[in-house]
């Protein structure tokens, strides 16, 4: 017999690729049938990320510049694919990560050198590009109705609108119009027309998880960047016209990746409380991964709040506790604030033993003189100029210099500065301002409270608002807060979001006077598995 091989043909090479792709059918059907919790495609995203974040770091380690280059085309990519989104009227995922995202809005920017614009300012930033793509998806994009909003937050719009004019007319008395324009932009209209977005489209009940997670990532990031600022003494992210404050010239007062060190603690302790109020509403079902992120969120958010060394605002933990302790009928929970209150009295009382100098500084009755005169003087720049005010943002060029403008009070000089929310709004926008701002923070805090009235969970909303309130008042009679965008942002999305919620409650009795649309129940998107339980 021949000695030779039994030679088998090969198959072409368009049946191979079929045997392929029968087997990858073959794989996706099997994966089809296998049905996943929604615990477990949250560990597979979990595990996603982690593998995803662990490539990052090793690629960044090893070829650093196309590392750095991938991440930033992959982010632009999947920004632009959200803000496409959002104009189509599905802006919930782009609000989501914006929230996750917050701290870095200033950096995420682009520049506006080259333009008739202040130079340290961008003209696009990503606050604006978000909520003026929700807002215009919202506006073009819906099929159905928005929402029905009950008439008390409506009027509370409609009079916000009234100070924006106001505010808007008495740029033209400021030295720097653009930057008047900037300010009154970012810090009255853009907060409005997220509030309405979030009212009258958004489906709060569906996001809780993802808000949940995004405002924990965003406390972690600020708190972090202000920790670093305290133990270098630098500014790792310097924010357009920021600075880094010193109290004796050794004591940082961090202001983190903000603007200034007040908008730290505001935000930080609107942040504690929105997160508070978050991991309520998501039951105690939740998972551990989850439970550690709220906890690390919290002790970040209270860390914002408290490392600026604002009086003010630990008096405002202070208050809040006690009312809290009120509040609560279980008398383990009452205990337990009971003891935090003790906790944060037993804190002054180290500091003013480790530190005396910085207690004394942060105890001395010269500040409240010093506020004293400065009331004195807002009150002779509104008596002068009543109606209009003296002009947006122009409150210390025009009294710095000005003999008729001179106050003291037991010998200390006025700041030359309102530092008081209400004194710079009188001042400066005079009564055709002031009135409208005043009843928007009337008719505010009266829409909130009243939801007590129409559902269960309205105790909750109006509790936690009470709080939200009162961290943004306590320190708004101690300093001029009250022009901050991302502070006034953080706030009214907080509050908008807590508002929503109750309207959404399935026993909810809808005001007298409102109808809500059919169209209002309409199913959104799925938020993204990545910010889910």
């Amino acid at each position: 017999m021949p000695d030779h091989k039994l030679e088998t043909p090969l198959p072409s090479r368009p049946i191979v690729l079929g045997f392929v792709w029968a087997d990858c059918m073959d794989f996706r059907r099997m994966l089809g049938r296998m049905a996943m919790t929604a615990e477990q495609r949250t560990r597979l995203w979990e595990a996603a990320l982690i593998v995803a974040g662990g490539l990052a770091v090793a690629s960044s380690i090893l070829i650093p510049q196309a590392a750095l280059l991938a991440v930033i085309t992959c982010a632009t990519l999947w920004f632009l694919i959200l803000v496409a989104k959002a104009l189509q009227g599905r802006f919930e995922g782009i609000v989501v990560c914006w929230v996750a995202a917050f701290p870095l809005s200033y950096y995420l920017a682009f520049p506006s050198e080259h333009v008739a614009f202040p130079s340290e300012h961008a003209i696009v930033d990503l606050d604006r590009v978000v909520v003026l793509a929700a807002f215009l998806g919202s506006i073009l994009s819906k099929p159905s109705a928005p929402f029905a909003v009950p008439k008390r937050m409506r009027r509370a719009g409609l009079l916000w609108t009234a100070f924006g004019v106001a505010a808007c007319a008495s740029i033209a008395k400021s030295p720097s119009f653009l930057n008047g324009a900037r300010v009154a932009f970012d810090s009255v209209l853009l907060p409005l027309l997220l509030a309405w977005c979030v009212i009258a489209w958004f489906d709060v009940r569906r996001w809780l998880p993802a808000i949940h997670t995004a405002a924990c990532i965003s406390a972690i990031i600020s708190a972090t960047v202000a920790a670093a600022q305290i133990i270098t003494g630098q500014s790792l992210l310097q924010a357009p016209g920021a600075a880094v404050y010193y109290y004796k010239e050794w004591i940082v007062r961090p202001s983190g990746p903000f603007v200034t060190n007040d908008a730290l603690a505001l935000i930080g302790g609107v942040s504690l409380f929105f997160l508070l109020f978050l991991r309520t509403t998501l039951g105690p079902r939740v998972s551990l991964a989850r439970r550690m992120l709220h906890w690390v969120g919290v002790l970040a958010a209270t860390g914002m709040a408290l490392m600026p060394m604002f009086r003010s605002v630990a008096l405002t933990l202070l208050v809040v506790l006690i009312i809290d302790t009120f509040w609560e009928r279980e008398t383990t929970r009452r205990a337990w604030r009971v003891a935090l209150i003790g906790a944060l009295v037993g804190l002054f009382l180290l500091i003013s033993i480790w530190a005396p100098d910085l207690y004394r500084d942060r105890t001395s009755s010269e500040n409240v003189d010093g506020r004293v005169a400065q009331l004195e003087q807002s009150y002779r720049v509104f008596v002068d100029h009543p109606l209009l005010g003296i002009g947006f943002l122009n409150f210390h060029d025009f009294v710095t210099g000005d003999p008729g403008y001179f106050a003291s009070y037991r010998g200390v000089l006025a700041p030359d500065s309102p530092h008081n929310n209400l004194a710079q709004i009188v001042t400066e926008t005079g009564i055709l301002g002031f009135v409208p701002y005043l009843m928007t923070q009337l008719l505010l805090l009266g829409a909130m409270w009243q939801l007590r009235q129409f559902s269960s969970s309205g105790y909750l909303a109006s509790k936690y608002f009470v709080y939200f309130f009162l961290t943004y008042w306590i320190t708004g009679f101690a300093e001029s807060s009250g022009y901050d965008g991302q502070l006034n942002l953080w706030y009214i999305f907080a509050t908008a979001v807590v508002y929503k919620y109750v309207l959404t409650a399935p026993d909810f009795i809808s005001p007298v006077e409102e109808q809500v649309p059919a169209g209002a129940w309409r199913a959104p998107a799925e938020a993204p598995m990545a910010f889910r339980q």
